[in-house]
């Protein structure tokens, strides 16, 4: 079967077709992305333009145009068919180039946005043809391959603009990873400490993180003083429990203790919202290939803190409540136990119900230290693996 070059033209175009939407293509969908966005509008298009032929058969035939003139429109079928040629070409050479930078650089996430520059940039190529068919001395077909030659050209400089911002972004974490090491590790870094490391483009959410932590161990810091000058420690012991006086003291401490607790997580929370407020004022001031990762460390680490601080709360008051249970149980038995001075220093009940009342509260205490303890442990390692997979936190 003789193929007219009409038809040979569509094959090539449509081979030309596959190709880009293959090498443009997602890794990870390629298939998906090959059958849907390469083969059906290929199917499309082909089923159009059957259906025309087969339309266009059943007309009736035209009269016999003159030679002058079919020789004019073959002159600019020809021409049309040269421009498109070549605009394919330049488009197709054009997305190989940008596909080969990222490739280059082993940067493959960073091409999964060329089709999206591709669409926008064509956008605007449009536009420019549009433009360029108005001047009337640029030969015919010149506009079509401008337009391409803007489109590709664009593609091929946010390539290289992303390439090279990623190289930076690099860079500057290899930086600022020490720093941020130590801000995880709970120690005080100075806005100079920062300013001094020349961090590059991390530097403006490196002093926001750097102020956020210094706020947070300062009110944790407030907090532990506060709780270690209550001496919660002597609160449980056998002297303390026996006497009335010390009794009413603790019932005291503890009313503080709650209120230092409360005030604790209504300052973080508070921390945390300006903390968030500070980061989201230096991702203005970085490249948004790391804004976003920035956003999502600090949202990963606050959530973190927060479940540590609820915990802590839920813990505490828990302590609180079998503190209470056992001042009310030494208050209700007055003269049902003594002091014996040992060593060691001990309760001794006189009856086995108190007693058994005594030992179930002490459990209830020791399991809410015991999950404080878990939970601060919890904290420190999830602390400990986001400073370990600082190398992909900024990664696209």
């Amino acid at each position: 079967m003789k193929l007219g070059w009409k038809t040979r033209v569509g094959l090539v175009l449509s081979a030309v077709w596959l190709c880009l939407v293959f090498l443009v293509a997602d890794e990870y969908q390629r298939m998906g992305q090959v059958l849907g966005l390469g083969l059906l509008p290929l199917v499309i298009i082909w089923g159009i333009v059957w259906a025309v032929a087969g339309w266009r058969a059943q007309r009736p035939e035209k009269p016999t145009t003159p030679e002058a003139v079919q020789l004019e429109a073959k002159a600019r079928r020809s021409l049309r068919i040269r421009t498109a040629v070549a605009v394919i070409a330049v488009l197709g050479l054009g997305l190989f180039a940008a596909t080969w930078q990222f490739h280059a650089a082993n940067n493959e996430a960073g091409g999964n946005a060329l089709g999206y520059w591709f669409g926008e940039w064509l956008v605007y190529g449009l536009i420019a043809y549009a433009i360029l068919r108005a001047v009337p001395k640029l030969p015919a077909g010149l506009p079509a391959v401008l337009a391409a030659l803007i489109t590709v050209g664009a593609v091929n400089y946010k390539a290289h603009s992303a390439i090279a911002e990623d190289r930076q972004a690099l860079e500057s974490l290899a930086k600022a990873t020490p720093l941020i090491n130590k801000i995880q590790s709970g120690t005080l870094v100075s806005d100079q400490e920062v300013r001094d490391a020349r961090v590059g483009m991390m530097e403006p959410l490196m002093l926001a993180q750097a102020t956020y932590s210094r706020e947070v161990l300062a009110i944790a810091a407030t907090y532990e003083k506060a709780i270690g000058g209550m001496q919660p420690e002597l609160m449980l012991t056998p002297a303390s429990l026996a006497s009335p006086s010390i009794r009413v003291q603790t019932r005291a401490k503890l009313k503080l203790w709650q209120q230092a607790t409360t005030e604790y997580k209504t300052q973080l929370e508070a921390a945390t919202a300006r903390g968030k407020l500070a980061i989201q004022a230096a991702q203005s001031q970085m490249p948004a290939a790391m804004s976003g990762s920035a956003s999502k460390g600090f949202d990963e680490s606050a959530a973190q803190l927060s479940a540590y601080v609820a915990n802590l709360v839920t813990t505490d008051r828990e302590a609180s409540q079998a503190i209470v249970g056992m001042l009310d149980l030494m208050d209700a038995n007055p003269g049902g136990y003594v002091v014996d001075k040992g060593p060691p220093i001990n309760l001794l009940f006189r009856d086995a119900a108190t007693l058994a009342r005594y030992r179930e509260l002490m459990g209830a205490m020791m399991a809410a230290s015991q999950r404080q303890q878990e939970a601060q442990a919890r904290f420190s390692q999830a602390q400990a693996d986001r400073a370990a997979k600082l190398g992909t936190l900024f990664k696209r």
